[in-house]
C-alpha cells in the first residue's frame, strides 16, 4: 500500500497560501520575496511553492500571477515529494 499525503493542509489560503492563476488554473501556493545579499549587493528573489501537479505547467518563460502581481517563472523545482518551487522574476 503506498503513502499519500494530503497536500492542501499545507497549502491554506486561510492561513498563509496566497492564489496563484496559471493560465486557466488558479490553486494556492505559498509565496516568499526571501532577502538576498551577494557581493554587497542586496536584492529579493520572489519564490512560490505549490502542488508539483498544480506546477507541471510553470516552465522557464511561462507568465504566473500570484496574489495579483504578473512574474515570469525562471525556474521549477520539484522536490519529489509532490512540491515543486518555482524560481520567479517581476514581469
Amino acid at each position: 500500500m503506498a503513502f499519500t499525503e494530503d497536500l492542501s493542509v499545507f497549502l491554506d489560503e486561510a492561513d498563509f497560501a496566497v492564489s496563484a492563476t496559471l493560465g486557466a488554473a488558479t490553486f494556492p501556493v505559498i509565496f516568499d520575496r526571501a532577502h538576498l545579499e551577494s557581493l554587497g549587493i542586496s536584492s529579493t528573489q520572489p519564490v512560490a511553492v505549490g502542488k508539483t501537479s498544480d506546477l507541471a505547467a510553470a516552465t522557464g518563460g511561462t507568465s504566473i500571477t500570484i496574489a495579483g502581481t504578473a512574474y515570469v517563472v525562471r525556474d521549477n523545482q520539484p522536490d519529489g515529494t509532490g512540491m515543486s518551487t518555482l524560481i520567479l522574476e517581476a514581469a
